[in-house]
């Protein structure tokens, strides 16, 4: 659409400003908070059927913002964004509980149980399970989303619950499997053999191989933490390719032979240049912090869905009245750019070249959606404008 006379589409308008002003096409857009319903998340076995599933890694907790890391509540919150599958992390208390927590201590992910800061360095290993539970919790903004340390049991049956595929990563490393072999065993007992995935450096992956004798549940190894073949040579595995420690080509060439292989294709990306590098390249599951799932089979609240042939560089406007935060959402985009730009979506900022097709898609945790295009010089012309605001 070319700029000119204010074109209206409910509340949606796009009018032409003064060309004195700063070249930018800019869009603000705002809605009103309402409720939404998930979808159900589908099993292990649609990993393979046509689609790319997105994994919730450690749940969404937005950096322990909307809620604790490794939370049941971060749960709660994938099942509601529309993802498939969460990764979680397992250590062992003092007194040899299965327990979700990423890092060796408490201090990044958790405040005493008051509300305060933990001073002291606190080791996971060094609490018992009584104290862990009693004597802190999980960081979150909200003090109602401040809530326990889930044991392994607890989450995965949350999951359950969820429909949520669980990719479930042994934090530490035992030469003898029997820390193994109790995440195996409760995973079992909670899901059932074979429908979650376990994922790690390869060391584990080795031991529950070739010690435990265990080929019939999944593996996910690590690249660039080991070899091609020491992870496919385990059989029954997904090939994790780093989008951040490849080069482009390499990592294409990754994917590239991974696919080949017959092996499915996991990546993680939480910025437009690693999420566009998935993009251009054939990868079944994406895991991720900040950006959205796919928004094909939501059953989200739609409060913008905005689609547009021909926008230029002069000055554009994009209005929307009532300027509220959304609570919790996504934006989605899509288009085609002549020239070179710096794009905002919500909290994020990155640059976009000539000739390039352009997507990307991040949550929203309350603020108001914005997003913009900035011309690096002169004008652009973008093509093909698919603009999406949901709430969860």
């Amino acid at each position: 659409m070319r700029p000119g006379n204010p074109t209206v589409s409910g509340s949606i308008c796009f009018k032409k400003t003064s060309m004195n002003h700063s070249k930018r096409i800019a869009f603000l857009l705002v809605t009103v908070v309402a409720s939404l319903t998930a979808a159900a998340s589908p099993l292990l076995d649609s990993i393979g059927a046509g689609r790319r599933i997105f994994i919730a890694h450690r749940g969404v907790n937005l950096r322990s913002t909307i809620a604790g890391e490794n939370s049941t509540e971060a749960i709660a919150l994938a099942s509601r964004a529309g993802f498939d599958a969460i990764e979680t992390d397992v250590r062992l208390t003092a007194d040899d509980s299965l327990v979700i927590m990423h890092d060796a201590t408490l201090n990044r992910t958790c405040l005493n149980s008051d509300g305060s800061e933990i001073k002291d360095k606190t080791p996971v290993e060094n609490v018992k399970w009584n104290d862990l539970r009693n004597r802190y919790i999980l960081k979150a903004d909200s003090e109602s989303n401040r809530s326990k340390i889930p044991s392994l049991k607890e989450y995965l049956e949350v999951c359950k619950r969820n429909n949520l595929l669980v990719f479930i990563e042994p934090k530490l490393t035992d030469e003898t499997g029997r820390y193994y072999r109790r995440i195996i065993k409760t995973a079992d007992e909670v899901l059932g053999r074979g429908n979650y995935i376990i994922t790690s450096n390869n060391r584990a992956n080795e031991i529950i191989r070739d010690s435990l004798g265990v080929v019939d549940i999944p593996l996910m190894g690590i690249l660039y933490q080991t070899t091609f073949d020491r992870i496919e040579r385990l059989g029954n595995v997904i090939m994790a390719v780093s989008a951040t420690r490849f080069s482009k080509d390499d990592y294409a060439a990754n994917i590239s032979k991974s696919k080949q292989n017959g092996l499915l294709r996991e990546s993680h990306a939480d910025k437009f240049k690693h999420f566009d590098m998935i993009n251009h390249n054939d990868v079944n599951i994406i895991s991720t912090d900040f950006l959205a799932p796919d928004n094909d089979s939501l059953e989200g609240e739609t409060l913008l869905d905005v689609s547009e042939t021909d926008l230029f560089g002069s000055p554009i406007e994009f209005c929307n009245a009532g300027l509220k935060p959304v609570e919790f959402g996504a934006l989605y985009i899509e288009f085609d750019i002549e020239g070179d730009a710096t794009v905002t979506l919500g909290r994020q900022k990155f640059e976009v070249t000539d000739g390039k097709k352009l997507r990307h898609q991040v949550m929203l945790y309350n603020e108001i959606p914005t997003f913009s295009i900035d011309p690096e010089s002169g004008s652009v012309r973008i093509s093909d404008l698919k603009l999406k605001l949901i709430k969860f």
